[in-house]
């Protein structure tokens, strides 16, 4: 099959977070099993552009990706305006539109990746025009904590833009069966399918290279309390760093380690709030980590700590399961699963409850570490790239047959 997906960014836009890694990782694995695969993006990394070439082809591990430069006249013109800054942007693509008119008559279907931007409003429309198969992917965009969340500009682009695409697609793509839910709780009766996040398992590992970790100054008797993510409001950031605070005299040996990039400019001040509490050493701020670098973070922490308000179905929770961490996860994070498994624990409230968790848990060495084991388990038996390929592509298979059967009714 010939497929055109059209997302926000692609690699290495690995500040824009997990939809980065889980469409790429997907993207070459269909290449792999014999499928053309082009992307259609923007050259957003947040908050700088990528330096690539723009409007043509570029092979990107044997994937075909066009990177289309983003216009934000407005975030320009006011960019100290939090309710813009803190936002990704519209994203707005202008020359996508040439292109799509030469690459689209060629796919068999397009599948689109993130709702309220332009690579895939515009991707969704000239599908919807050619009478191509559409698949729709909102990766928990759509969850009603999100939409609380500047709740009336999205509800108002939802009903106007989203809705009527989502109506007219043939497959709607869900993580989770919350995320299904969330688009019955919109009015759309499309039909839809559950296809969660996969990684390569085997591309983790459960003991950490040390070498590559005297950059993050830990020693090795401490215990890692680690994120990584965006820090972000809707991350539930500031549960967790406050949960460290309370407890942190308790256990002089804990570190917190918050790593990702700073999208809305908080790490200034929760680096001030640390240093006032006299916690700078031990609450470390390393940036955006990538590569080897993240692989032996997440090998070497204790535990992974994800107090998000929502998730789809995060990518790094997967990784951190995959390096044999346990993960400490809010019911946002929609993956209660992990307790029953015996993977990891889910946290219900605010950051007494986060306190009480990690209390417990930090004296408990050996069930942290049964606990990993679990989770590496549970990811290399459910959570593996081939296994989301494998039922992504027969999604795809159905959809374009029914399709096709559609289009020859109504002739």
């Amino acid at each position: 099959m010939r497929i055109l997906y059209s997302t926000l960014g692609y690699k290495p836009a690995y500040c824009l977070g997990g939809p980065i890694l889980s469409v790429s990782a997907v993207s070459e694995r269909l290449v792999r099993k014999g499928h053309k695969v082009i992307v259609f993006t923007s050259t957003s990394n947040l908050d700088t552009d990528l330096n690539v070439p723009v409007n043509q082809p570029i092979d990107v591990e044997g994937v075909e990706v066009w990177y289309f430069k983003r216009y934000e006249p407005i975030k320009k013109i006011f960019p100290f305006f939090p309710y813009l800054s803190e936002s990704v942007g519209f994203l707005y693509t202008p020359d996508i539109k040439q292109a799509l008119n030469k690459v689209m008559p060629t796919v068999d279907l397009a599948h689109t990746q993130q709702p309220y931007i332009y690579p895939t409003y515009a991707t969704a429309k000239s599908a919807i025009q050619n009478k191509k198969p559409l698949f729709y992917h909102q990766r928990g965009a759509f969850n009603s904590k999100r939409l609380d969340f500047r709740g009336l500009k999205k509800r108002i682009y939802i009903a106007s833009i989203e809705k009527p695409i989502m109506h007219k697609a043939i497959t709607l793509i869900a993580l989770t069966e919350e995320e299904r839910n969330d688009y019955r709780r919109l009015g759309v009766r499309t039909y839809c399918e559950i296809i969660p996040n996969g990684i390569d398992p085997t591309f983790y590992h459960a003991e950490p290279e040390y070498e590559s970790l005297k950059k993050f100054k830990l020693s090795d008797n401490q215990k890692v309390i680690l994120f990584l993510g965006r820090l972000h409001p809707t991350k539930g950031i500031d549960i967790l760093f406050k949960a460290f605070l309370k407890i942190s005299s308790f256990f002089p040996d804990a570190v917190l380690v918050l790593a990702g990039p700073d999208e809305c400019n908080i790490e200034e001040k929760l680096k001030h709030s640390a240093k006032g509490s006299g916690l700078e050493n031990r609450i470390i701020f390393p940036g955006m980590v990538e590569g080897r670098d993240k692989i032996n973070l997440l090998a070497r922490a204790d535990m992974f700590c994800l107090p998000s308000i929502s998730e789809g179905f995060s990518t790094a929770v997967l990784e951190a399961m995959a390096s044999a961490t346990p993960v400490l996860l809010s019911s946002g994070c929609h993956f209660s699963e992990v307790e029953s498994r015996q993977a990891g624990w889910v946290v219900e409230g605010g950051i007494d409850e986060w306190a009480r968790k990690l209390t417990v848990l930090l004296k408990e060495s050996e069930l942290l570490k049964k606990t990993g084991k679990n989770a590496r388990e549970l990811v290399r038996t459910k959570y593996s790239l081939d296994n989301t390929v494998d039922k992504l592509e027969a999604v795809y298979i159905e959809g374009v047959n029914r399709h096709n059967a559609i289009i020859k009714h109504k002739r």
